[in-house]
């Protein structure tokens, strides 16, 4: 039998008989799904875990999640490449992602603390005298640490501020059994803090991607609390989160990354231009399927699958060969467990 991780994984069942629905998620111009449902209405979250699952028993490496779900038993995993990353200087002139490269860790060192000013509600201008950093030695966080340390002992956030440079050194993740790497989003603080969280992991594993010599195929998983992403968010943070998210996708892009979008909002899936969607039943979403406008682009018996309580039907879109016309829809996801297609050549 042929263990190979690089085969297409079967997510679930054509509804008009066509067979089983593949999806070649190792394969850089097909590595982008969005999967769209509600957290109790859809089964979402059981077909990530599938996923997760049947890709870690393969390999216990690929798998890495940043999630909202609640905590699994595991061991400490602990991404230690964020100060690697900020030793260097920027690339030389002939490297060929250089401009990318040091506008990402401008925008994670600023973003951070820009986020921190809004934790600890002081504006961003006063938090920090202007930082200086040396470019050809170092990242911009060298600078902010300077500034931090440079601060009076009198200033009352100071220590805050130092223990949150010696957390970005050591960023925890957890090894799970049997569903990968997760980091843990915690749901019960502000939109701030959660915005915080969620930048220091997607930062940790952009930095992890730049300290890695060979090659590895790693599926990301992104679940975001569904208030970051909500109309009436701060901009702040829907800035940050998008440019965030614009650099993961790059990540996909440029390595042998894949990516999934686990979300009970459509929002920013299509901005970002996922190539694959798959939508289950939504409640209290930037998108309703029932909505009478959207009626003339959907099957039917989607509809009244959902209707007769049937949830674990759902739409997928391929966006660069569906139409009105050849849109399928994908039934029972969660019944059958996904799986490699081992005899795919």
């Amino acid at each position: 039998m042929d263990n190979s991780i690089q085969k297409p994984l079967v997510l679930g069942k054509y509804y008009y008989g066509k067979g089983d629905m593949g999806w070649a998620w190792w394969q850089y111009n097909h590595a982008e799904l969005a999967i769209i449902g509600d957290t109790k209405l859809s089964p979402r979250r059981q077909l990530v875990s599938d996923i997760t699952n049947e890709i870690t028993k393969r390999d216990p490496n690929v798998v890495f999640m940043i999630s909202t779900e609640t905590p699994q038993v595991g061991e400490a995993y602990t991404i230690e490449s964020i100060p690697w990353v900020e030793g260097y200087p920027d690339p030389p002139e002939f490297f060929e992602d250089r401009n990318v490269f040091i506008e990402a860790r401008h925008f994670f060192s600023n973003s951070y603390f820009t986020l921190m000013a809004k934790v600890l509600h002081i504006p961003r201008s006063r938090l920090l005298p202007p930082i200086s950093f040396k470019p050809h030695l170092e990242g911009p966080l060298q600078g902010y640490r300077r500034a931090i340390e440079s601060l009076s002992d009198d200033v009352t956030y100071k220590d805050n501020l130092l223990e949150h440079l010696l957390k970005i050194d050591k960023i925890p993740w957890v090894q799970t059994m049997d569903h990968g790497k997760r980091y843990y989003i915690e749901a019960t603080g502000s939109v701030y803090e959660q915005a915080l969280s969620f930048i220091t992991a997607a930062w940790s594993f952009w930095a992890m991607t730049c300290q890695m010599d060979d090659p590895q195929q790693m599926l990301l998983i992104v679940e975001l609390p569904k208030e970051l992403l909500r109309y009436d968010v701060d901009p702040v943070i829907e800035k940050i989160v998008i440019e965030t998210l614009k650099i993961l996708k790059y990540v996909s892009i440029v390595t042998t990354t894949s990516i999934i979008l686990s979300s009970e909002m459509l929002y920013p899936a299509p901005e970002l231009k996922f190539r694959y969607k798959l939508f289950f039943q939504t409640e209290d979403s930037d998108i309703n399927l029932f909505h009478e406008n959207l009626r003339n682009m959907i099957d039917p018996q989607l509809i009244q699958e959902w209707n007769n309580g049937n949830s674990k039907v759902g739409l997928w879109m391929d966006d660069i060969t569906s139409n009105s016309d050849d849109t399928r829809i994908v039934v029972q996801v969660g019944d059958y467990r996904p799986s490699f297609w081992d005899d795919y050549e």
